[in-house]
C-alpha cells in the first residue's frame, strides 16, 4: 500500500515552502515555435491568447505527471457570456481520458471554474469574473491526486488517480468544436514546478483526523489516517455526486467511523471490471460499502448497449466489491436525476433532462441486480426526483440541502449496520 503525506489539507496560495526554481517559466522560457498557435507575447512579458489563439507548455516541463505544482494568472479584458476558456489543458482522448485541465464557464446561468480530471468535469466553483481583474489559479498534483485553488481559496482536492500522457499542458485551446472561447485572455504569470516544490495556504481546513490515499493502477482510494485500531471502517464509491455529499458524510460520521472515499466509475460497458474494483475494495477490513456508478453511464442508451450489457457490466461491479470485500455489507445508491438547465439565474430548476430517460433504465436494471446479488438498494432518485429545485442548474449537480439528503441516508444504514450512534451532520 502506498499512503500519501498526512495533512494534505495544508497546501495552497498563502505560503511556498520552497527555493526551488520552477521548470518552466513564462517570464524567461520561450514558448515553442510548434506549439504557439497565434498566441502573441506584449512588451511586459504576458501572453494574450482567445479565440482560436493559444499556446502549449512542452511535455520536459512535467518530469513526473504525478507530483507537480502549475500557477497560472490570467486577466480578462472583456466578458462575454456564452463563452468558455480552458486556461489548462493536459489530456488526450484516444479511447482513454487522461490527464487535467482548469475551465472558466462564463454562460448565462452558470458562471465557474471547473475541474476537468481523466475526462471528467467535476462540478463547478463559482467565480464572480470582473473584466480586468487578474486570477490566479494553481493547479497542485501530489501523488497523482490534484487539488484546484484561486487566490489562496481551496477550491477542492480530488482523490482520483491522474492517469499520466505525454501531451503538452495547453494554455486557452478549445477542447469541443461547438464551444465559443473568451475572445481574449492575458496570462501574465505561468510557472510549473517539480516534485520538490511545496505550495501552502493558510486558508485551507485542517481536519482533526489527517487524510491520505491509497492507490493502486488506475485507482486511488481517499483514506484516513488511523488512530484507533478498533474503529470500524466504510467505503464510499461514486463519481462527482459522491464528492457533493462527502461534505456532510465525514463529518456526521467523524470520531465514529473510519470513512474511506473513493471517487471513480465506469463509462464504458466493462464486464471485466471487477478485477480493479476488487483491488480498491480491498484496502482495508471494509464493515459496509456503499457504491453508485453515477452519471457518466449516460452512454447507456439502448442504441450503444444492449440490456444485457448493462447488467453485466452492473454485476461485474458488484462482484468486485465482493471479491474485494468478503465480509462488507453491500449497498447500491440509486443513480440521481438528470435535470434541466437552470433558465435564468435565481430560478429554481423545475424539469428533469432530455437524459433522464436513461437514467431510469439505467436505475431499473441496476435494480434487477442488486435484488439478484443480494444488495440493498438505497432509493435517493425518488426524494430528489420530487425536489428538483434543490438541483444546481448544471444538469447533473446538486445543492447541499440535496447532498444533505444522500449523506442522511448513509449514515442512517452506517448506523443499522454497525449498532452505533453517528453525529449529526
Amino acid at each position: 500500500m502506498k499512503r500519501l503525506l498526512s495533512g494534505l489539507g495544508m497546501f495552497g496560495f498563502a505560503v511556498m515552502l520552497s527555493a526551488q526554481a520552477p521548470l518552466w517559466d513564462l517570464a524567461k522560457d520561450q514558448i515553442p515555435s510548434e506549439l504557439n498557435h497565434g498566441a502573441v507575447r506584449a512588451a511586459d512579458g504576458s501572453v494574450t491568447v482567445g479565440g482560436e489563439h493559444y499556446f502549449g507548455v512542452p511535455p520536459s516541463a512535467f518530469p513526473d505527471q504525478k507530483n507537480f505544482t502549475v500557477q497560472v494568472t490570467v486577466t480578462f479584458p472583456e466578458l462575454t457570456d456564452g463563452t468558455t476558456m480552458h486556461v489548462l489543458l493536459k489530456q488526450k482522448k484516444d479511447g482513454e481520458d487522461t490527464g487535467l485541465g482548469l475551465s472558466c464557464l462564463y454562460l448565462p446561468t452558470y458562471k465557474v471554474y471547473r475541474p476537468v480530471i481523466n475526462g471528467m468535469h467535476i462540478g463547478g466553483l463559482r467565480i464572480n469574473l470582473q473584466p480586468n481583474t487578474p486570477y490566479t489559479f494553481t493547479v497542485a498534483v501530489r501523488k497523482g491526486s490534484p487539488s484546484y485553488y484561486l487566490n489562496d481559496n481551496p477550491g477542492g482536492q480530488y482523490f482520483t488517480l491522474l492517469l499520466p500522457n505525454d501531451e503538452p499542458m495547453w494554455v486557452g485551446k478549445k477542447l469541443l468544436p461547438r464551444e465559443k472561447p473568451f475572445g481574449a485572455a492575458k496570462i501574465s504569470a505561468l510557472k510549473v514546478y517539480g516534485p520538490d516544490f511545496t505550495y501552502k495556504s493558510l486558508k485551507e481546513k485542517v481536519t482533526t483526523e489527517p487524510r491520505g490515499a491509497i492507490a493502486g493502477k488506475n485507482w486511488m482510494v481517499d483514506a484516513p489516517t488511523i488512530v484507533d485500531p478498533q474503529r470500524p471502517k466504510i467505503l464510499f464509491y461514486g463519481d462527482s455526486i459522491s464528492g457533493g455529499y462527502r461534505g456532510h458524510l465525514l463529518p456526521a460520521l467523524e470520531g465514529k467511523v473510519y470513512a474511506y472515499h473513493w471517487i471513480g466509475f465506469v463509462g464504458g460497458i466493462d464486464p471485466k471490471v471487477d478485477g480493479v474494483i476488487s483491488q480498491g475494495a480491498s484496502v482495508a477490513d471494509f464493515k459496509a460499502i456503499f457504491f453508485n456508478n453515477g452519471l457518466h453511464s449516460l452512454s447507456w442508451t439502448p442504441e450503444k448497449a444492449t440490456d444485457q450489457q448493462v447488467i453485466d457490466t452492473t454485476r461485474a461491479i458488484v462482484r468486485g466489491f465482493k471479491t474485494g470485500a468478503p465480509k462488507a455489507k453491500l449497498f447500491w445508491i440509486a443513480t440521481t436525476p438528470h435535470t434541466a438547465r437552470r433558465t435564468e439565474p435565481g430560478k429554481p430548476v423545475t424539469a428533469f433532462g432530455d437524459k433522464n430517460p436513461v437514467v431510469l433504465r439505467i436505475n431499473r436494471l441496476a435494480e434487477q441486480v442488486m435484488k439478484e446479488e443480494g444488495v440493498e438498494i438505497i432509493d435517493v432518485y425518488t426524494p430528489l426526483a420530487a425536489k428538483l429545485e434543490l438541483a444546481a442548474g448544471d444538469e447533473y449537480h446538486w445543492s447541499s440541502p440535496a447532498y444533505k439528503i444522500i449523506s442522511d441516508a448513509i449514515v442512517g444504514k452506517t448506523n443499522d449496520v454497525l449498532k452505533i450512534k453517528c453525529a449529526e451532520a
